[in-house]
């Protein structure tokens, strides 16, 4: 199943995949280990955030000692060691029911338990304690960044003082320690720079030894094509602000004021600090509970003099449907300034065809997918040619 391209191999990559997102969107993991039982063969796998480790296939049927070796093994293997994160434990019935009063209004959809994470900040000696209450969005995929988002109520200092404390908002992911900079250190520079708009930083930092393993075996016995893979290392932080998604404004003119607000704070960032955010879209604008917007999400931002000659100057980067046509066409350059003021453009397009009264909703079935999905592939994946269209 592994090394076919049959459709029913591929089926079944898929279906492991599957699996590895639902456990770790449910869990809280660094890491996972799945038995895959094709009779009478049996393969191990190792999932992290960076991808797979698999192991040659056996067959029970003639030899099952690798197998009771394995389950002999993990029997002797701590929680972390099988892949729970240490830093996030059950709360307790008393945090648990001051959380579910004072996050009542995000709510999960479906019922999860409150959590007690730590936070480590290079500030403080010991970790921060923060109550959550469901993510607002889980991974739809085992490899990559995995960003998970809550709001968050601090509870270092006892329940008593967080019954006044504020609500903030707590971010966790898997960042490439390729990226020279990390989302933390850019946000004290803008914050540090009175840069308005843009999230205001409290605490967080890399949790203590929480990095992937994929990446040293994959590029030490080499892999099935592909570039080399990049280390990633769990992050968690916190921010000032909640915000709501873009999508949930009341009237176009607080639509268009959180767009003008984070247009703002994009363009201060870049004059005032060197940095460009290199990911605008309808997901990282948000809108302020007091109105306004605020330009969130900079973990895919760069300072200007580390564009052009760092190793990932040519990585295309951004959310699809709103990246700008030169970088859709799979034009192998740095991104620019103009690519981040061209997905603004398409911020307001999109968010105004399918939100705001307009004489074309009977066909917006075709259009959505014509300006803001569509692509092709030969080796890698190009688009743009819809957007062309709309704007000429």
């Amino acid at each position: 199943s592994f090394e076919s391209e049959t459709n029913d191999a591929q089926d079944v990559r898929g279906q492991l995949a599957t699996y590895a997102v639902e456990y770790c969107a449910r869990q809280h993991r660094t890491h996972l280990f799945l038995v895959y039982i094709y009779f009478p063969h049996v393969r191990f796998i190792r999932f992290d955030r960076c991808g797979a480790l698999v192991s040659r296939k056996f067959n029970l049927s003639e030899d099952c000692t690798p197998l009771i070796r394995f389950y002999s093994r993990f029997s002797k293997m701590t929680d972390t060691q099988r892949g729970y994160d240490p830093t996030v434990t059950l709360a307790s019935d008393e945090e648990t029911k001051l959380a579910q009063e004072r996050l009542k209004e995000w709510k999960p959809k479906h019922e999860r338990p409150v959590f007690k994470m730590d936070v480590y900040d290079d500030k403080t000696p010991k970790p921060r304690k923060f109550l959550v209450w469901g993510s607002l969005a889980d991974p739809d995929s085992p490899l990559g960044r995995a960003t998970r988002g809550y709001p968050a109520l601090e509870v270092t200092d006892g329940l008593e003082k967080a019954k006044d404390a504020p609500i903030m908002f707590l971010k966790e992911q898997w960042r490439s320690k390729a990226i020279e900079r990390g989302e933390i250190a850019i946000l004290r520079e803008l914050n540090k720079h009175g840069i308005k708009h843009v999230p205001t930083f409290v605490c967080g930092g890399d949790l203590p030894g929480q990095v992937t393993r994929t990446d040293v075996f994959a590029n030490e016995i080499g892999r099935t094509g592909g570039k080399p893979i990049d280390q990633r290392a769990h992050v968690r932080f916190v921010v000032l602000e909640v915000g709501r998604p873009l999508e949930c404004f009341s009237s176009s003119k607080q639509m268009f004021q959180a767009v003008c607000d984070a247009f703002q704070g994009h363009k201060q960032a870049f004059d005032v600090c060197g940095i460009l955010h290199r990911d605008v879209s309808g997901g990282n604008i948000l809108i302020l509970p007091k109105g306004g917007g605020l330009l969130n999400d900079w973990d895919m931002a760069v300072k200007v003099e580390e564009v052009e000659r760092g190793p990932r100057a040519h990585e295309r980067t951004g959310t699809w449907a709103f990246m700008s046509i030169d970088l859709l066409d799979g034009a192998r350059r740095a991104h620019k300034v103009s690519d981040d003021l061209e997905s603004f453009f398409w911020v307001v397009l999109y968010y105004g065809l399918l939100y705001l009264p307009h004489n074309k909703t009977s066909q917006l079935g075709l259009i959505i997918p014509a300006i803001f999905d569509q692509y092709s592939y030969y080796e890698e994946a190009k688009g743009g040619t819809g957007k062309s269209v709309a704007v000429t």
